[in-house]
């Protein structure tokens, strides 16, 4: 349960061995290998990114005639499919990344003509339909030496005042109307000397301009021939989409080659790793001391010839921090990772926070229902969609928390919000429920701050260790101890005179009360001088000053009253929703139905209400409140360079971790 011993090394070998190391790279994904700078450093643009081109150029042109379409659980949680290196091989073999590309380009450019063909097909039908009331063909002049054809409509109103206004014009001119009870189609025949004066009418009188088709039949014949036309376009590209389902179905083909060019791509970046003279090659990491010996023996497997010379971190190193914890307690990684990780040699606050987060979420969330929906829930899509990394550690840490939810919710006999089978004592097997956050407010409360004052010495002491282990005595002596003192003689002196409890010593605790009293004002403004010194130590005691106070101590521990408070919305809410629902039962035929809805719908959405606020308001309670005091982070994250693919986790040939 600590912060994983890592050692720095030095890979010396022969130029022409890297591909033997890179092959130790694959196979062996537990180091985090550094790059060493040198002239020959220089990144250059892989000979295989041409390839991942024209694999990204297939799936834009697939996703074209197939978008894709994942549910919410499919894109967040889905990881890569596991198979063989036998059944990546076949995948890969089995078709040509050239006929991909060339089958995939042709259905794009045939898309392309087909759709413009559609679309001026579509827009030709428009038109024509538009003049369907011109019973003749439609393959007229549109020309003339002397005039000039205008086609178009006029709304009825405007129609009638252009009439007034264009009168001496359509005298010696020629024209013809279509009306309907909403517009007059026209066409106009108008002598050229006077088309300015008529388009100026035109425009007054909002002329809206329709174009007529130049076609060899009337509208109705040409209509009958575009939509034949249509027709077989239609077909056409139904065709073509057939065709591209056929592409379609060799995607995982197209995955493979994308994954094998990406490692190949990959690889080429772990040479860059290396510093090259015109002999050898180095190469520089950091591995875990544990898993040196294992690099070793594979190393000797590849290559007959190197030199490998390792030492721990000194103190101008910036070793990457692994953080190793058992089982139990490994998914509570994820939230140490989102807070950020220690400096190395720091204590790894995982398992200190584990228990706390554990009941901290199990408090908030409290129900036996809703434990058995998260932990039901949670193993199914771990079971279904195989996710990786932060998302399947995020997955793993909702079935462990779904444990204490389903304990006490057995302790508050919670069950979606009910307390069902109670007995005439109002308990279930005379023993359930322990309490009733609904009925017992007052204890709910005062277990909530117990919590509360117990997580804030408990985050006290973590200081103290922590300050201890980075060899800052001082800060654990003046910074954790005398707080440690100063609160807990504070609570027990102060606290047994309220209570009117009296015991044999009580009055020691106030003398230690005084002594660290003393402590904290002489030691919370060490770094100035004089009388400096005193105010701000005293200051500090308020809290307005320095890295805790009274304030600090009592607002933090107040917080914790959320815990039970959650718990208790989250019953309410259980509760109504079950009311609301047997409000409708009684509906003839249908009253059923809408119980069932109504339940269970609003039982999900308080599952997920309750859930979410169990985790945000849990992870607040330690980020603040328990990590503020003690925690320091700034480590680096051990990123080993993976050689692997996007779409495909291959199965491996040795214990990875």
């Amino acid at each position: 349960m600590a912060i994983l011993k890592v050692e720095k090394f030095w890979l010396i070998l022969p130029k022409e061995k890297e591909e033997k190391v890179v092959d130790t790279f694959k196979n062996f994904e537990n180091v985090h290998w550094e790059k060493l700078t040198g002239e020959e450093n220089t990144e250059k643009s892989s000979p295989y990114d041409s390839y991942v081109t024209k694999l990204d150029e297939i799936f834009k042109i697939l996703r074209i005639f197939y978008p894709e379409g994942k549910g919410f659980l499919e894109a967040f949680f889905s990881g890569r499919e596991e198979i063989t290196e036998e059944e990546f091989e076949k995948l890969r073999t089995e078709v040509s990344i050239d006929s991909l590309y060339k089958e995939a380009k042709n259905l794009e450019r045939v898309l392309n003509v087909i759709e413009d063909k559609k679309k001026r097909l579509s827009e030709l039908y428009e038109e024509t339909a538009y003049w369907l009331d011109i019973n003749e063909d439609l393959n007229f002049p549109r020309v003339f030496k002397r005039f000039i054809l205008y086609s178009g409509t006029f709304s009825r109103d405007e129609w009638s005042n252009f009439l007034e206004e264009s009168k001496d014009i359509l005298e010696e001119s020629w024209y013809r109307t279509f009306v309907n009870n909403k517009n007059v189609k026209v066409i106009f025949i108008i002598p050229k000397q006077f088309s300015e004066v008529f388009e100026n009418l035109l425009q007054k009188h909002n002329f809206i301009h329709k174009r007529i088709p130049y076609l060899k039949d009337s509208p109705q014949k040409s209509l009958e021939r575009i939509q034949k036309s249509l027709n077989k376009v239609d077909e056409d590209l139904k065709n073509l989409y057939c065709k591209a389902k056929e592409l379609l179905d060799k995607k995982k083909n197209i995955f493979a080659w994308y994954d094998y060019y990406i490692t190949k791509i990959k690889e080429t970046g772990a040479k860059n790793l290396a510093y090259r003279s015109n002999y050898f090659a180095i190469f520089s990491g950091w591995i875990p001391k544990k898993d040196k010996e294992k690099f070793l023996s594979m190393l000797r497997e590849n290559i007959s010839d190197f030199v490998f010379e390792s030492k721990d971190p000194d103190k101008d190193d910036d070793p990457p921090v692994i953080l190793d914890n058992p089982k139990i307690i490994k998914p509570f990684e994820f939230l140490t990772r989102l807070y950020g990780l220690p400096p190395y040699g720091f204590i790894d606050p995982t398992p200190f926070m584990a228990p706390f987060y554990m009941l901290f979420f199990g408090i908030c969330l409290g129900d036996i229902g809703y434990g058995l929906l998260l932990l039901i829930s949670s193993l199914w899509i771990k079971n279904r969609y195989k996710p990786e990394d932060d998302t399947k550690q995020l997955l793993d840490l909702l079935t462990v928390l779904s444990i204490p939810s389903i304990i006490v919710g057995t302790l508050t006999w919670s069950f979606f919000g009910n307390q069902p089978l109670l007995g005439p004592d109002g308990k279930f097997l005379k023993v359930f429920p322990l309490i009733n956050p609904s009925q017992d407010l007052i204890t709910a409360l005062g277990i909530s701050l117990s919590i509360g004052v117990a997580s804030q010495f408990y985050a006290l002491i973590l200081r103290f260790i922590s300050c201890l282990k980075i060899k800052d005595y001082e800060g654990a002596l003046y910074d954790a101890g005398l707080w440690i003192l100063f609160l807990g003689s504070l609570l027990v002196y102060f606290g047994s005179k309220v209570l009117g409890i009296k015991f044999s010593g009580v009055e020691i605790f106030k003398y230690i009360l005084i002594f660290s009293l003393v402590g904290l004002v002489l030691t919370q403004g060490r770094d100035k001088k004089g009388i400096a010194r005193i105010l701000v130590g005293l200051i500090s005691l308020y809290g307005i000053m320095g890295g805790y106070g009274l304030t600090s101590f009592v607002g933090d521990v107040l917080s914790y009253s959320r815990l039970f408070a959650l718990n208790l919305v989250g019953s309410i809410f259980g509760f109504v929703i079950t009311q609301l629902a047997n409000m409708v039962k009684g509906i003839p035929v249908l009253g059923w139905i809408f119980l069932v809805l109504i339940w269970v719908g609003g039982q999900v959405l308080n599952f997920v209400l309750s859930t979410l606020s169990a985790f945000v308001h849990s992870t607040r309670l330690q980020f603040l409140e328990l990590y503020g005091r003690f925690f320091v982070d700034g480590g680096r994250k051990f990123f080993p360079y993976k050689i692997e693919g996007k779409f495909f986790r291959i199965k491996k040939n040795y214990d990875g971790r």
